[in-house]
């Protein structure tokens, strides 16, 4: 009998050992597009560029638009294809991989994505963008078929994607802050923050290296959650390839909209999954530098109504190099046309601080890239829901968190690279988009500018483009909370504005030698002289304003002299260039006065206080005492 047991049990043996084999026989075969189902893992080879292994669909679906990610307990592995081994996978360990692998790519080719292998014949690629330099090629050594990619790709994302797509999804980042900085700024005791992106069609490689350099160059245990808010993208590969991809992150969820919400919407819908105390704004094609979120969150630990930008840096969108600027920007709003804008820091805010890495107060704020904490941002009613597609949302956010409690300050120490478009993803996507900025706009004027709004209206050619709609829950929700007047904005927040009609000194700018002239700007291009012109009376060009900082502006641009000359450049609070003095119906600076030549152009002379140096303005008002000039610094 016990014989007989063995014998049935060396049986059923063979059986499974025989059916095992002819399962991995058939998963080993190769598929109708001669790959195996079943590819097998080595390890020991050099990263390259290969196909990607998709691992199995992980996501699960809450029912509420909400993929929510697993993962096994291996951290950061890759599986990544060999182009001359294609049935083998690379598992690559946890490290940076700056060169360009297929691996992190979809496993079918998506449009305008290169052919690494014709690339890499060409141009040497490998650590291509390592440490956040720049990197470029030469487009007329590509084929033609390449050289369309590398075209098409331009036109779309009107950044040189096809460069971006050469360059690691994920690549290492010089620590560019200023010394000083890391013993500043520590994790400890810190809240966590949820990180909300919202995208439409956005680049594979910028959306990855972005969330790459979230997760390499951010203390774990600072982020709750990342949100990615897909917006109504329409390319096939944002869909189920970005979910794969994503799976290997933990923390990051997609939440998809199920039609284009718009930018301010998106965004809210994002909010509404986030958990942390704090929330952290970005825009989809960014990179996050060493050390960048911790000088983000500790002013809202001392002060839960700061509201923290970081200083950005530019990312080159023609080579992807991240250049970090010597001095950073404040953000300013430009009037009358609503339009945000950077400026050196005024006079003002210099002599406040007193070190060079103490944050920098900002009248404005960009409004992509911004942290605060969720009580604050719930206060202030979050984003506008009546605004529509994008625009005026920064500058409706600006207004409202220092009238109503808060200020925005930029931690100098915090670094983020932007890709500055040549267009906007939503006004190039969404229909509408500068009809609705204009209207976004307008609500922006409806609910917190007051009296001022009528500079804005005027801009508008008397309100033909000016449709702010049903404003009425936003103005209750500004008188519920007691926000101060926006004449205390300018006042105490942005003195040195300039507001047409509004300066120390304004109107047209006539001179006593010829008194049916006016000084005209002839044109807002930089390098350009003015002139003087007769005077026709409808304000823009002929419209000037002296600052209280001492600028002379019209059509955004102020008035420069250097040497002899006199020409148009953009205002910039740092230079002296800029700065003049009205004294005695003299426009002068160190002796030399702003003077009509034979031409009627105007120029630099040395002061005498001949006709042609005399000048005459509309209007006048005391200048504002909270404005520190250059010279007095």
């Amino acid at each position: 009998m016990l014989l007989r047991m063995r014998h049935l049990y060396v049986f059923f043996l063979s059986l499974v050992i025989l059916w095992m084999g002819l399962v991995c026989i058939f998963l080993s075969w190769p598929n109708s597009e001669g790959r195996r189902i079943w590819p097998r893992i080595t390890t020991g080879h050099t990263l390259r560029e290969a196909r990607a292994v998709i691992p199995p669909d992980i996501t699960k679906d809450d029912g509420n638009d909400m993929k929510t990610r697993q993962r096994s307990d291996e951290k950061d592995v890759y599986f990544l294809h060999q182009p001359d081994r294609p049935d083998e996978v690379v598992s690559v360990k946890k490290g940076f991989a700056s060169v360009a692998l297929r691996g992190d790519w979809p496993p079918e080719p998506i449009p305008n994505e290169p052919d690494f292998a014709v690339v890499r014949s060409l141009f040497n690629i490998t650590n291509a963008g390592d440490g956040g330099l720049g990197f470029g090629i030469d487009p007329q050594k590509l084929p033609p078929e390449e050289q369309k990619k590398y075209n098409n790709a331009l036109d779309v994302h009107a950044m040189n994607e096809y460069v971006s797509n050469l360059i690691g999804v994920r690549r290492r980042l010089r620590d560019v802050r200023m010394e000083g900085c890391a013993e500043r700024y520590s994790s400890a005791g810190l809240p966590q923050t949820s990180i909300i992106i919202c995208f439409v069609n956005e680049a594979w490689s910028t959306l990855l290296r972005l969330v790459h350099s979230i997760h390499d160059n951010t203390p774990p245990h600072l982020v709750k959650e990342v949100i990615l808010v897909d917006d109504g993208s329409s390319w096939d590969f944002l869909g189920r390839p970005l979910d794969v991809y994503m799976a290997r992150f933990p923390k990051v969820r997609i939440v998809r909209a199920k039609s284009g919400l718009g930018l301010m919407v998106a965004r809210m819908y994002g909010y509404k999954y986030t958990t942390a105390p704090t929330i952290t704004f970005l825009d989809s094609h960014c990179e996050c530098l060493p050390g960048w979120l911790e000088p983000l969150l500790m002013p809202l630990v001392a002060d839960p109504r700061v509201v923290t930008t970081p200083s950005i840096d530019a990312i080159d969108q023609n080579n992807y190099g991240i250049t970090a600027g010597p001095e950073v920007m404040v953000g300013v709003v430009e009037f009358p046309s609503l339009t945000f804008n950077w400026r050196n820091p005024p006079p003002r805010e210099r002599r406040r601080r007193t070190s060079n890495i103490e944050p920098i107060r900002n009248p404005a704020m960009a409004g992509g890239l911004f942290s605060i904490t969720r009580e604050y941002f719930d206060l202030l009613g979050g984003f506008d829901p009546g605004m529509k597609v994008w625009g005026g949302e920064n500058i409706e956010m600006s207004f409202k968190i220092w009238m109503c409690g808060g200020r925005i300050e930029t931690p100098v120490c915090s670094r983020v690279g932007h890709v500055f478009h040549k267009h906007a993803s939503y006004s190039k996507i969404r229909q509408g988009a500068q009809e609705a900025g204009e209207a976004n706009n307008a609500r922006v004027a409806e609910v917190w500018m007051d009296d001022y709004k009528k500079y804005y209206y005027d801009e508008k050619k008397n309100g033909q483009f000016y449709k702010p709609g049903d404003v009425s829950e936003r103005r209750r929700l500004r008188e519920r909370i007691g926000c101060k007047p926006f004449s205390w904005y300018i006042e105490n927040v942005y003195p040195e504005v300039a507001i047409p009609s509004d300066g120390v000194y304004s109107g047209e700018l006539r001179n006593m030698a010829t008194p049916n002239m006016c000084l005209d700007m002839m044109t807002s291009e930089e390098g350009k002289q003015p002139a003087m012109y007769l005077c026709h009376g409808q304000g823009h060009a002929q419209m000037f304003d002296m600052t209280d900082l001492g600028e002379i502006v019209s059509l955004g641009c102020c008035l420069r002299h250097r040497g002899g000359n006199v020409y148009v450049a953009k205002c910039t609070w740092s230079s002296e260039s800029h700065i003049w003095e009205y004294k005695d119906k003299l426009i002068s600076r160190h002796n030399n006065c702003l003077t009509v030549n034979a031409t009627q152009h105007v120029v630099m002379e040395e002061c005498s206080g001949k006709k042609s140096q005399q000048w005459t303005w509309n209007y006048h008002r005391p200048r504002r005492k909270n404005v520190l000039r250059i010279e007095e610094m």
